[in-house]
């Protein structure tokens, strides 16, 4: 995003020694790479950085809003202006730097929908500790179906795969064709086909006696 030369990109009140009164600095911005924030998020921000340690400072902007400054461990800063017209702006400025290197400006609804984004409401990652975990405990196993076994023919629901192993079957390699995510009560599994599976090892020995034919 390119800001244009002579527009009002941010706005701050600046307080001077001796003086009751503050004044207004503004800065007019060229040359600009856009990032990405959130509006309401300041409140989510807010928050946060009571848990974190993070200095989240507000300082109120007359006739124009509100402005708030996070200050990041790295020792960034991110800026949020929130105008009363709903427009929101976000600056980033790196460590030991006083000038702004990134900005963007939002509308009321596109910094809404960012908030949802950053508050984990489209989408929540886990920890990573979490995800350690869990790739130690699962595992991925390709298992070929025969013919003469107790899936061939048969759904994954009429067997009750999930219910009774507690593994899940992804996909199904037909051939040339994957199928991914396999509609359990649709999608009959035929002899020749390949199950990928994922679950605990104990849960995949459970699945493998369902694609060896029976003696």
């Amino acid at each position: 995003m390119r800001l244009l030369p002579g527009v009002l990109y941010g706005a701050y009140l600046r307080t001077t020694p001796g003086l009751s009164g503050a004044s207004l600095a503004c800065y007019f911005s060229t040359g600009c790479k856009a990032i990405s924030v959130s509006p309401v998020e300041r409140k989510s921000l807010c928050a946060f950085s009571i848990f974190v340690g993070m200095e989240l400072r507000e300082t109120l902007l007359p006739g124009f809003g509100k402005k708030y400054t996070l200050t990041l461990a790295t020792g960034e800063k991110i800026t949020v202006i929130v105008y009363q017209n709903g427009q929101r702006e976000l600056y980033l400025t790196e460590k030991g730097e006083e000038d702004p290197s990134y900005s963007v400006r939002l509308t009321d609804e596109e910094a809404r929908e960012l908030a949802f984004v950053l508050g984990g409401v489209r989408y929540q990652p886990l920890p990573s500790d979490k995800m350690n975990l869990i790739f130690r405990e699962l595992v991925v196993e390709w298992i070929p179906v025969a013919a003469a076994c107790p899936m061939a023919g048969k759904t994954l629901s009429d067997l009750a795969v999930r219910r009774l192993t507690g593994a899940s079957v992804i996909a199904i390699l037909r051939g040339e064709t994957i199928i991914p995510t396999p509609d359990p009560y649709e999608e009959v599994i035929q002899p020749g086909d390949t199950l990928v599976v994922v679950g605990t090892r104990p849960q995949i020995e459970k699945v493998l006696p369902l694609c060896r034919p029976q003696t």
